[in-house]
Parts: structure tokens; C-alpha cells; sequence
């Protein structure tokens, strides 16, 4: 039962079993049960923000931390990259392996064990000073954790009714970008100062104090997953639906293109600008306008009645329309531009995929399909990244002719996608107009 449900209920009980209580007592208890359910439900998704935002700020650190960590143990540079590599991997990958066990847990379980693997994970990295073996092993526990918790956030906004459902994905968005700002300057303050172990433990100390917010606030259980109870998912069955192949294909194209800002902006602030002392601006202004404006933009795009659809061709077209300043411009002001217009891309995309991910099916598949879009998102960031880097760094080619093309086949492909979504629909019209005239019972009909 919904927890305001459940609220009125009990409410309008107790006032019944109350033979003294005046008419309209039923009503008013009733009426405090559902307001006081409201707040333990604002109470306990300002839980599950938080539980995030503090994992976000664990993680991201230990990214950032890690390598420091290994050059200063004097780690040779093939064990640097794949120990790093492997980091990266395992917590964009291990949400796949993820998802089938999501389909048989309810979201609260499955972010308790997250939280507890995150604490265990780095227990571990503590008690052994962040040793080279530790981490190997470890690397992959942290991922499992980390994807675990980040799909049952997923599958809790899929679930939550239309017209807050993309509020969801949008505060996901935020805390990730908060504990991207925040997460790395505190790892490394304390690293530097205190050493790897004390980092470690001060995560590990961070994942219990989250979890420690699950359990008292107590985030929504079963009714919030709507996959809990359901069987095993054939992935080849899962591929045969014609409901998730469009929006993981949008979703593998935007993240092709949005890994271009991390892949090749500081070969273009390098071969362009001819420094790149700008460049830590540049991400600054990318992360400070997610964390301010990515939850007014979801919220007016509500009020608006914006479909999702609609948000992804907007975010499509503001992709086009930033390489085409990327490629053309040779200032700063035009790098900035591209960031601005790359960062509204991300507000509009992001959450817009997401939701079309998750009503691409019965409720039983949501987390196979988020399993798929984070395999389309890591393919996607390969691909962007590799092609990105590999005709940024071609002999007669460069950073801005690589923007340029990405420009011009986004906008093809935008307008492209366009003219046959309204063919289709003036065929559909049309159809439909025909019918009516030839309908015996319309008045008129011959």
C-alpha cells in the first residue's frame, strides 16, 4: 500500500474506534495520517539523496586520490593505468552484473548491502595502507557496491509516479555532480596530509554514516520497487523488445558525445587556446551549473508539459549547436559558449533518457534496462573516446575539425529523426482521417 494511503487508513481508524470522537474526526485523522506519511516520505527521500551524494563523494575521491596514492608508492606506469583503469571499469560495469540481483531485492535491501560492501571496501584499503594487491581485489567489490546503489536509486524514480519521475533522475544528477565537486578536494586534502590509510578510513567512515540514514529514515521498501518478485530475465528475449532499442541507442549517441568534454577539451584548450590554464574553469562552470540549475530546468520542463522525447531533441540540438562554437570559435568565449551549451545538453539529456529507459516495459524488466543503458553508456564512452582522441590527434585533422563533423552529423541526425517522427505522424493523421469519413456511424457518411 502507499505510504499516504496507508496513512489515511490508519488514521481514519483510529478516529472510528473512538466513540467519542465528533463527526469529522474520521476525516481530520485521516487527513494528519496522509500529511504526517508525506513527510516520512520527503523525510526519506532526502535520506536517499544524501546516502548518494556521500557514496558520490567517497568514490570520486578515491578516483582522484588513486593515482597519487600508487605514483607516491612508486608503482611502475603499467600498474598506475590498469589499476586505475580497472577503477573506472568496475564502477561503470559492475551495474550489469548488478541488475539481475536488483530484480530480486527490494531497494532498501539492495542499498544496505551497497553501503555495506562501500564500507567493507574501503575497511580493507585502511587496514592495509592501500596495498597494490588489496586494491585489485577490492576495486571490483567497490564497483558492485557502488552500481548496486545506483540502480536502485534508478529503479526508485522509474517507479514514482509521472509527473515527479524525472525530479528523480534530476536530484540523482546533482548529488553525483556534488560529490564530483566535493569528493576529490576533501580525498586529497586528507590524503596528502594524513596518508592513504586515514583517506580510506575517513570513507569507510562515510559509507557507515550513510548508511546509518537508510536505516533510520527508512527509504521506501517493496512498493517502491516495482521489480521485486519478478523472475529471471532472458537477455535475448530483453533484446527482441522493440520497447528499450531506441532509447538505448539515445542513450549509447549521447554519451558519445557528451565524453567528448572530458576525451578531447584539454587537447582543444592545448591546440586552440595554446594553454590550458582555463581549463579547470571550464569544468568548474560544467559542475556549478548542473548543481544549480539541473533541478529548476527538470521542474519548469514539468510544468511545461515537455515530453521526454521533446528534451532529448532539445539536448541533441544543444550538442549541434556547442560543437559548432567549439569548432568555429578560437577564443575563450567560445570555448566557454560550448560548455554552457555541453552542460545544458547534460540537464536536458540526462534525466529525459532515464525516463524513457525506465517506461520502456513491464515493471519487471526496469532493472534489465538499466542494466542495458549502462551497458550502452560504457559503450558509448568507448567509442566516444577513442574516436574522439584518435581524430583529434590525426596528422591534418585536430580538435576543431573533429567539432565540426560532430556538429554537422548531430544536426543531420537531429533533423533527420525529425522529419520522420512528423512523416509518421501525418501518416498516422491521415489514416486516421480516412477512417472517420468512411465510418458508417459518423454523421454525414453517405
Amino acid at each position: 500500500m502507499p505510504a499516504d494511503a496507508a496513512g489515511a487508513t490508519a488514521g481514519g481508524t483510529a478516529a472510528a474506534a473512538d466513540p467519542a470522537a465528533p463527526p469529522g474526526a474520521g476525516s481530520a485523522a485521516a487527513g494528519a495520517g496522509s500529511a504526517a506519511a508525506g513527510a516520512g516520505s520527503a523525510a526519506a527521500g532526502a535520506a536517499l539523496l544524501a546516502q548518494w551524494t556521500l557514496a558520490c563523494c567517497a568514490v570520486w575521491a578515491l578516483l582522484t586520490v588513486l593515482p597519487l596514492h600508487l605514483t607516491q608508492r612508486h608503482h611502475g606506469a603499467g600498474t598506475v593505468a590498469a589499476l586505475v583503469t580497472e577503477a573506472v571499469v568496475s564502477l561503470r560495469l559492475m551495474r550489469i552484473l548488478a541488475g539481475p540481483a536488483l530484480g530480486r531485492l527490494r531497494p532498501r535491501t539492495a542499498i544496505t548491502a551497497a553501503l555495506g560492501l562501500g564500507a567493507l571496501a574501503f575497511g580493507a584499503l585502511a587496514a592495509t595502507g592501500g596495498s597494490a594487491v588489496v586494491l585489485a581485489a577490492v576495486l571490483p567489490v567497490l564497483g558492485l557496491g557502488f552500481g548496486m546503489n545506483a540502480m536502485a536509486l534508478k529503479l526508485i524514480a522509474a517507479a514514482a509516479p509521472d509527473r515527479r519521475r524525472a525530479r528523480g533522475f534530476a536530484s540523482q544528477a546533482v548529488a553525483v555532480n556534488l560529490g564530483m565537486a566535493l569528493g576529490p578536494l576533501g580525498g586529497v586534502a586528507l590524503q596528502q596530509r594524513f596518508g592513504t590509510a586515514a583517506f580510506c578510513a575517513a570513507a569507510a567512515c562515510v559509507h557507515v554514516v550513510a548508511l546509518g540514514l537508510v536505516m533510520l529514515a527508512g527509504p521506501p521498501g517493496e512498493a517502491a520497487g516495482a521489480a521485486v518478485g519478478a523472475g529471471r530475465t532472458r537477455w535475448k528475449a530483453l533484446l527482441r523488445e522493440p520497447g528499450p532499442r531506441m532509447p538505448l541507442a539515445l542513450t549509447a549517441l549521447g554519451f558519445v558525445l557528451y565524453t567528448q568534454l572530458f576525451a578531447t577539451l584539454p587537447l582543444y584548450a592545448k591546440e586552440v587556446l595554446g594553454a590550458g590554464g582555463s581549463l579547470g574553469t571550464v569544468f568548474l562552470v560544467n559542475g556549478v551549473l548542473i548543481i544549480a540549475l539541473q533541478l529548476p530546468v527538470t521542474l519548469l520542463s514539468g510544468r511545461l508539459g515537455v515530453r521526454p522525447t521533446t528534451l532529448c531533441a532539445v539536448g541533441f540540438g544543444c550538442f549541434a549547436a556547442a560543437f559548432a562554437c567549439l569548432g568555429a570559435g578560437r577564443t575563450v568565449a567560445w570555448l566557454f559558449a560550448g560548455v554552457v551549451l555541453v552542460t545544458f545538453a547534460e540537464m536536458l539529456l540526462m534525466p529525459a533518457l532515464d525516463v524513457l529507459v525506465g517506461s520502456a516495459g513491464p515493471a519487471r524488466h526496469r532493472a534489465a534496462h538499466f542494466s542495458l543503458a549502462a551497458l550502452a553508456t560504457g559503450l558509448g564512452e568507448a567509442v566516444g573516446s577513442f574516436s574522439g582522441v584518435r581524430v583529434a590527434t590525426a596528422d591534418g585533422l585536430g580538435t576543431a575539425r573533429l567539432y565540426t563533423a560532430l556538429a554537422v552529423l548531430t544536426a543531420a541526425l537531429l533533423l533527420g529523426t525529425t522529419a520522420v517522427r512528423l512523416l509518421r505522424t501525418a501518416r498516422t493523421a491521415a489514416a486516421a482521417a480516412a477512417a472517420a469519413g468512411h465510418d458508417p456511424g459518423v454523421p454525414g457518411d453517405g
